[in-house]
């Protein structure tokens, strides 16, 4: 099975909002963490969200399907945020547990 990785990148007070609706329709465990973005924000800002200094949001992750990617994506989108969400996809080539 593909597997791929999921990050989403929102502020913080929307990280419940968006990691329990992943949770919730991918049945997977969600991690979320605080993160400080140093400098500028990504250049395809609006004026009101380019960042010079830092930035505290939050990043989630979860590891799904390949093919259940697309459905996660689309219901962060539609969901009840005030704010934008940033994603990315990456390929898992391999994980396991290392007891």
């Amino acid at each position: 099975m593909d597997e791929v990785l999921l990050t989403f990148h929102c502020v913080t007070r929307e990280a419940d909002t968006v990691a329990n609706t992943l949770r919730t329709l991918s049945g997977q465990p969600v991690q979320v963490r605080a993160e400080t973005v140093h400098g500028r924000d990504f250049e395809d800002a609006d004026v009101t969200e380019q960042v010079m200094g830092t930035l505290a949001r939050a990043a989630i992750d979860v590891v799904v399907p390949r093919t259940q990617a697309e459905e996660l994506i689309a219901a962060v989108a539609s969901g009840r945020r005030a704010h934008p969400v940033r994603w990315q996809m990456t390929a898992v080539l391999a994980r396991g547990r290392i007891a």
